[in-house]
């Protein structure tokens, strides 16, 4: 009997699943979008428990279109993304830096048939936090969960921009599970 918590399984099932739709992706479907990011942390408004609204930050994403389907309600995406961020923030006279690293599916929908236009977007997956403390806020493991939020528009020449509420926690897998969330706005370079 394995006495490892359920979480390491999720994530490394969730990572794997995540490689195989990458390498297996059609031809037809080789979409994908190199998106640069850059943002703010947030207050304790939302789900956090402290602020780290001082701290900037910036990313580097890499997405790849691996499934598309239209429906009567539109036309929906599944993407593979791998991200990089990095914030830092002036606390109590220090600078403070944080890298994390993020691999998720998201799921990304056009209300219309063709994919263009406004759009909603929803990942979670998993994410590791090169620091445990970062402002008031303390972690209690390096890996965690990843989630985002986000609303975009597409043009027709496939330039997009997004707005997006990213959170990573442990999601009570182990406690205390403070969270710690920021705001990036996006701009995603289809190839």
């Amino acid at each position: 009997m394995c006495n490892n918590p359920p979480a390491p399984a999720f994530l490394s099932l969730l990572a794997c699943t995540l490689c195989c739709g990458l390498l297996s992706s059609p031809p037809a479907l080789a979409e994908r979008e190199l998106i640069l990011s850059a943002g703010k942390g947030l207050g304790d408004a939302l789900i956090q428990q402290d602020s780290i609204a001082d701290a900037e930050m910036a990313g580097l994403n890499y997405a790849q279109l691996f499934s598309e389907h239209s429906f009567g309600s539109g036309q929906w995406q599944w993407w593979a993304q791998g991200s990089y961020a990095f914030l830092h923030q002036d606390y109590r006279g220090e600078t403070q830096q944080q890298n994390i690293i993020e691999l998720k599916p998201v799921l990304r929908w056009y209300p219309h048939q063709e994919a263009y236009g406004l759009f909603g977007e929803f990942g979670i997956g998993a994410a590791y936090l090169t620091n445990k403390d970062f402002g008031d806020i303390h972690l209690s493991t390096k890996l965690n969960f990843a989630l985002h939020f986000a609303a975009g528009y597409r043009l027709r020449n496939g330039y997009i921009l997004s707005l997006r509420y990213s959170h990573f926690s442990n999601a009570y897998t182990n406690t205390p599970n403070p969270g710690f969330d920021f705001a990036s706005l996006n701009g995603h370079f289809s190839f």
